[in-house]
């Protein structure tokens, strides 16, 4: 028994040793759209080699891959199917990880090439910064799939928000570096009295607003373009910021921070939804242990509540609660202090 156990503790590791070759088979199937073709039904995978323009051998043995990931079954005469693992990566199935697929299998493959230049010195190793957020946002390709990863955990997160949280005394919501203003539907499904406003870059203007009518919510929200590094309207009496100060290291999250409050003034409240940091981790932990390397190679961090606590201070801002959400986030709640 003992050996046993010690064999399937050791396959463990070579899991993860391993692990990095699922990112890019699942990767490069959903660049070839094959979830994507395989939503109708099974097909043979000479006929999904054709319509990809891919060579059928490695078509084949791609498909091969995913069947054993369990995203396919693989059938007789070479026919593929998807399984239900497999319809998450499709772009049009609720729920889809198809944009976190492309996020991981290029952005955040190349960051994590350069994590030992980040442990070792403390920077950045990959491209970040303020000038390269908007050089990605101005090149449409990029900005699409980094904006769709990014709307798919957003609108599950805004979701599981509105049943968390209170809004019964907000009027106006601004997502503020919200990209799609995914995170506003859920607040807004929920609740009819709120309207929402997104503040990003001017570039994602259109593409924001179609997502949101495909959300049924267009009407009752506006986009504003701008730089919350420059100011921040004063417009909302509740300004959510998902997955912003973990981007950014406390110089800079301060800047963000302290223009958030001129537009809240007294009276309004900002929103922080992240992933904290526990004082003492293990396993369970993963996820944001995982954020918090991921932005060590871009120059952020995941913070401790204590950290918050410092962070929010400094900007003259106090923590007046923390609401659990789902998978891990929470919504810290900041007032002026």
């Amino acid at each position: 028994m003992m050996a046993d156990a010690l064999v399937s503790e050791r396959d463990q590791v070579i899991g993860m040793i391993t692990g990095a070759w699922k990112t890019q088979v699942i990767g490069e199937g959903v660049k070839l759209g094959l979830f994507d073709r395989l939503g109708d039904g099974p097909m043979a995978a000479s006929a999904l080699a054709s319509m990809a323009g891919a060579n059928e051998d490695g078509v084949m043995r791609l498909l091969r891959g995913l069947a054993t990931l369990g995203l396919l079954e693989h059938q007789p005469g070479n026919r593929f199917a998807l399984t239900p693992l497999g319809h998450y990566l499709r772009r049009d199935t609720p729920d889809s990880l198809n944009g976190m697929t492309g996020h991981w299998a290029d952005r955040m493959w190349n960051s994590f090439a350069g994590i030992g230049q980040s442990i070792r010195t403390g920077e950045a190793s990959a491209p970040s910064g303020i000038d390269h957020f908007a050089e990605q946002q101005a090149d449409t390709g990029a900005a699409d799939v980094f904006n769709r990863a990014m709307a798919e955990g957003s609108l599950r997160v805004g979701r599981a928000l509105a049943r968390a949280y209170d809004f019964s005394d907000c009027q106006l919501l601004m997502d503020a570096g919200g990209g799609y203003g995914a995170l506003l539907v859920g607040p807004l499904e929920a609740n009819p009295h709120l309207s929402g406003q997104i503040y990003d870059l001017p570039s994602l203007s259109g593409v924001a607003t179609a997502y949101q009518a495909e959300q049924g919510v267009a009407d009752r929200v506006r986009y504003v373009g701008g730089s919350f590094f420059e100011t921040v309207p004063a417009s909302a009496d509740c300004v959510l910021l998902k997955f912003i100060l973990h981007d950014w290291n406390d110089a800079n999250s301060l800047t963000i921070l302290r223009h958030c409050h001129a537009a809240i003034g007294e009276d309004g409240r900002i929103l922080v939804i992240e992933r904290i940091v526990p004082e003492t981790v293990s396993p369970a932990d993963q996820d944001v242990i995982r954020g918090d390397l991921t932005m060590l190679t871009v120059g952020g961090k995941e913070r401790t509540e204590a950290e918050y606590h410092a962070l929010l201070g400094e900007a003259g801002l106090r923590i007046t609660k923390i609401v659990p959400i789902d998978a891990g986030y929470s919504a810290i709640e900041a007032r002026a202090a």
